[in-house]
């Protein structure tokens, strides 16, 4: 499977997570079952690996040969953290991470315009801050323990989940690398169609403007 099929099929698993996740959440609602809730926060943590994974894809060659050539080699898939993934894909690309965007609208005979969204949506520094908060709902409650904050997760699930589809619906994805230098621009709704892409290729480097 090439790297376009593996990134959006990642998208695909992420979305029927998130939507999986939101399910469990409201269940728990209904029934205070704290084994609903813990569920959601489990498919809410996976869709996010989901997206981590999907990000290596069109990074994979040097993501490989970091992972190859580590002081403690190991074969990166055994990588899961996505916190994890994404430190070492920022130092490949700074501009590995989604971006959503709005259009596009034509500009001139076959050029089109794809802007950006500057807000709403789930930013790197919160998508790894919330990535970290899960992981102590993974886990059986330590009985001399402190409170971990049910009663706060079942409230800030839906919203994340909210943010994660705005990040995805419609994005851009940089790519730099060796057969590649451009941009994919994703279409990943969250109706059941399967995501899609368009590529577009660089003649050159080029900057990114930051939002």
């Amino acid at each position: 499977m090439d790297a376009p099929a593996i990134y959006l099929e990642k998208m695909d698993e992420a979305l029927k997570r998130l939507l999986a996740s939101e399910e469990f959440v409201e269940q728990s609602i209904r029934t205070e079952n704290v084994i609903d809730l813990e569920s959601g926060a489990l498919q809410l943590r996976k869709a996010m690996e989901a997206i981590a994974f999907a990000s290596i894809a069109p990074n994979k060659q040097q993501y490989e040969a970091v992972r190859k050539n580590a002081e403690k080699p190991i074969h990166f898939g055994n990588d899961w953290k996505a916190d994890s993934i994404f430190l070492i894909l920022e130092k490949l690309n700074p501009d590995f991470y989604p971006n959503p965007v709005s259009g596009p609208t034509q500009t001139s005979p076959g050029h089109w315009h794809y802007g950006q969204v500057t807000d709403g949506f789930l930013t790197k520094k919160n998508f790894e801050v919330l990535y970290k908060r899960l992981g102590k709902f993974l886990h059986a409650d330590n009985p001399w323990g402190t409170d971990k904050g049910w009663t706060q997760l079942q409230e800030d699930i839906s919203p994340a989940i909210t943010k994660l589809r705005l990040l995805l619906k419609k994005h851009r994805t940089i790519i730099r690398a060796e057969k590649f230098n451009g941009v994919w621009i994703v279409d990943a709704p969250n109706d059941g169609t399967p995501a899609r892409m368009i590529q577009a290729i660089a003649e050159g480097e080029f900057i990114v403007p930051k939002v």
